[in-house]
């Protein structure tokens, strides 16, 4: 890196020094002493794509956000939780952005912080693990909702699904608490040091169960029981011979209600998809099979820009598949109010199969 792409702090030296120090704490303090050296960001691939991803993201979940702003009188628990998924993926986004990196840090408590904080991504990771949290929670919802609907506004409610929101941040920080006992200011530089190779085995295997496994586990196993449950009800409640009549109000509801689980199952796929890999070898990094080069080699930062993608990619998937969220978009920057703006963006109705009655809730 050229010398105008950097920048230096500097100690006073002994000339500006009080005149009562020893003569060997002025021979110390005639030493320059480098406090910070900051190296620019380098426009690689990976920081060009890193930049490009960041900005669509950024664009993309502010969109969402501010549609379902826009409609918060007719919100419902889908909706609110796709918001909270659009927040999780715009702070990600942002923390996703390319700043400049310290080469040199000084050994003080501010050092500390910029290793333990910025050094590690740790607010990124904060964001990226509540984003995956709350993914894997919205198949649950949506279990509840076809699975029990004559109980769902009374388990389902704005408060609690608040409060289910903020607990997920709480996890997620919770589960990258490590990071502040792993990074460190040493040398003038920050480092990432396991105390032993059982901890960094034990600490790999963890992250990939709690960052990963689990939450995909869920996501499959929920989408899959409630697909099930929808299609099974399909057939017990219109039958063979009216699965095809689209003017029956019933075949309309359980339409809409499939094409919002195919739309959810777009988005966990495309998770699937884009974090696997990426988890994957970072596992296999933990366990000592690959390499120690493996982190920063260009298929590492490869599978990592694949990850990320899955931040930027929602609000692509919902305005393709999802023709009331492409209204809401054109009518955002409008200032007469739509008749569509009092429909549900992500959910329909719910039809008892016991009393033949349709109810205006959240599916």
């Amino acid at each position: 890196m050229n010398h105008e792409n950097q920048t230096e702090i500097f100690t006073e030296t002994a000339e500006n020094s009080p005149p009562n120090l020893t003569e060997q704490n002025e021979e110390e303090s005639a030493v320059p002493k480098v406090l910070w050296k900051w190296q620019s960001v380098t426009w690689t691939w990976v920081t060009t794509l890193q930049l490009t991803m960041s900005m669509l993201g950024i664009v993309g979940n502010l969109t969402v956000i501010l549609v379902l702003f826009q409609r918060r009188h007719n919100c419902r628990s889908t909706d609110a939780m796709i918001g909270a998924l659009a927040a999780a993926d715009f702070l990600t986004s942002v923390f996703m952005f390319p700043l400049p990196t310290a080469l040199r840090v000084p050994e003080t408590w501010l050092g500390d912080v910029y290793c333990k904080v910025v050094y590690t991504s740790m607010p990124m990771w904060i964001s990226v693990d509540a984003s995956i949290f709350i993914l894997a929670l919205i198949p649950i919802e949506r279990y509840i909702a076809i699975a029990h609907p004559l109980h769902f506004k009374r388990l389902v409610t704005r408060q609690r699904v608040g409060k289910v929101v903020a607990l997920t941040w709480m996890t997620a920080f919770l589960a990258n608490f490590f990071l502040l006992f792993v990074a460190d200011a040493k040398d003038y530089k920050c480092t990432e040091e396991f105390q032993s190779l059982l901890a960094q085995v034990t600490s790999g295997c963890m992250l990939f169960l709690v960052h990963f496994l689990i939450p995909a586990f869920i996501m499959l196993v929920a989408q899959a029981v409630t697909t099930l449950m929808l299609h099974r009800q399909s057939h017990r409640r219109l039958g063979e011979s009216l699965t095809c009549n689209n003017s029956n109000p019933s075949v309309k509801y359980l339409v809409a209600r499939k094409s919002a689980l195919k739309l959810l199952l777009l988005v966990v796929a495309f998770f699937l998809i884009s974090w696997t890999p990426a988890q994957t070898g970072y596992l296999l990094y933990n366990l000592r099979i690959l390499p120690e080069s493996y982190l920063y080699s260009p298929l590492s930062s490869a599978l990592v820009i694949l990850a990320f993608c899955n931040s930027c990619a929602n609000p692509v998937i919902y305005t393709i598949r999802n023709p009331e969220f492409r209204k809401a978009i054109g009518e955002l920057f409008k200032s007469t109010t739509s008749t569509s703006g009092k429909m549900v963006l992500f959910g329909g109705k719910i039809i008892d199969d016991s009393e033949s009655t349709i109810y205006d809730v959240d599916v």
